[in-house]
């Protein structure tokens, strides 16, 4: 079963009217396709498509394309997929994965995404009902490649598709918006990241796993509507879920385990919790995921679609535009031939892609990693010294933004 999100969307807490048009301007409401078509892709990339294993099928090999069939429309686990695309940030993410798709159809710099790439990104975002919800993004079953039942009995391979699984029964999981989150956000930063042709081991996994965390936080805390009914409830999820929430909104990874002592400034740029916790922070920063940027970094998404007059960030709305605005920061560097390895060649991307948000995104860096990398040992993180901290981490900030510093300075004293 292959099906488009509609139209309704949504901002970091209340859905944007103006966000809601994005899906019309953007193309993301489409006609249903059969799952049987064929040569040519599962449906259009502004769709999604929901599978599961075949009987008897093996999920171990995940380079290999894995017997899967598609899930009726009418199939009572596959509702909270639709409920979530329909108006929930599960939605966010499907179009946050077309948008992928657009900038690797569309390639950054005169530079192509690999063919391979490419035809990836042609096809629908595929979710298979398999795995267990209580593992990680990070842990969940990534594959490419699908084999389907096709005419008279005879099967069809499709190798393009890539798939992600969003647990075998999102019905009996309170937090699904929470577990789908990571998965798609896994699957957009792999199709970056991976997007120039870099094996599965040069793919930088704490930036991925950080990504995906990251919007595993902002689908829980997301409304669908008003009050404390429209997202989810504080016990719902499994503990690691809760767990994980917490700890990326308190800043919680950037320490040692169960204490308030700072990590060492190598561990804190390659910590997914860290890079969670910045990028959770960059999209709610008024003065970076709302910022609106250059005409150039929208023109792969919206070029031709948006109505005189308007500006692309608004019909994107407030996470859109901050994905846009990453995504293609991230896929410049990596056309540009030094891709991201870890936290500070991400912000460092970021900057050289958007410097009018330099000053912004280099302070929300350095209070973050409260200065380690800037100044041997950090700035103290102790609740009596957080009125100097700050004053102080500010002072680092301006520093490396003006600079006069380089964000690696503390790093090799």
């Amino acid at each position: 079963m292959t099906v488009a999100p509609s139209a309704r969307a949504g901002s970091l807490a209340l859905r944007s009217s103006l966000a809601a048009r994005a899906a019309l301007v953007l193309g993301l409401v489409a006609a249903p396709y059969g799952c049987d078509r064929g040569k040519g892709p599962l449906g259009p990339p502004d769709s999604y498509a929901v599978y599961e294993p075949a009987p008897g099928a093996h999920a171990a090999d995940t380079q290999a394309p894995r017997a899967m069939q598609p899930v009726p429309v009418e199939d009572p686990r596959a509702v909270p997929i639709h409920r979530a695309a329909t108006d929930g940030f599960v939605g966010e993410m499907l179009r946050t994965d077309y948008l992928a798709k657009e900038l690797i159809r569309a390639g950054v710099a005169g530079k192509p995404f690999s063919p391979a790439a490419q035809a990836r990104a042609a096809e629908p975002t595929v979710l298979v009902l398999a795995g267990p919800r209580a593992v990680r993004s990070d842990e969940a079953t990534l594959g490419v490649g699908l084999e389907v039942p096709g005419s008279f009995g005879r099967k069809k391979i499709d190798p393009n598709p890539m798939w992600i699984e969003v647990g075998d029964d999102p019905v009996s999981d309170p937090a699904f918006v929470q577990t789908a989150s990571g998965r798609i956000g896994r699957l957009v930063a792999e199709r970056v990241a991976g997007g120039m042709g870099a094996t599965p081991a040069e793919l930088p996994r704490a930036l991925i796993d950080g990504y995906a965390l990251a919007m595993e936080v902002i689908g829980r805390e997301w409304r669908v509507g008003e009050g404390p009914m429209g997202r989810v409830a504080p016990d719902a999820g499994t503990g690691t879920q809760r767990e994980r929430f917490a700890a990326v909104r308190q800043n919680s990874f950037v320490f040692k385990p169960d204490s308030q002592v700072l990590r060492p400034a190598g561990e804190i740029i390659t910590k997914p919790g860290v890079v969670a916790a910045l990028v959770y922070r960059m999209a709610q920063s008024k003065g970076v995921g709302r910022k609106v940027a250059p005409d150039d970094v929208y023109a792969p998404f919206v070029k031709d679609r948006v109505p005189p007059g308007v500006s692309p960030a608004a019909v994107l709305g407030p996470v859109r535009n901050f994905q846009v605005k990453l995504l293609t920061a991230w896929a410049r560097a990596i056309a540009a031939g030094h891709p991201p390895r870890d936290l500070i060649d991400l912000i460092t991307a970021y900057a050289e892609a958007l410097p009018a948000e330099r000053a912004e995104a280099t302070r929300l860096f350095v209070v973050t990693t409260y200065g380690a990398t800037v100044k041997a040992g950090g700035v103290s993180a102790a609740p009596a010294d957080a009125t100097a901290s700050l004053a102080e981490l500010t002072a680092l900030a301006a520093e490396v933004a003006a600079g006069r510093k380089t964000i690696r300075e503390g790093m090799h004293p």
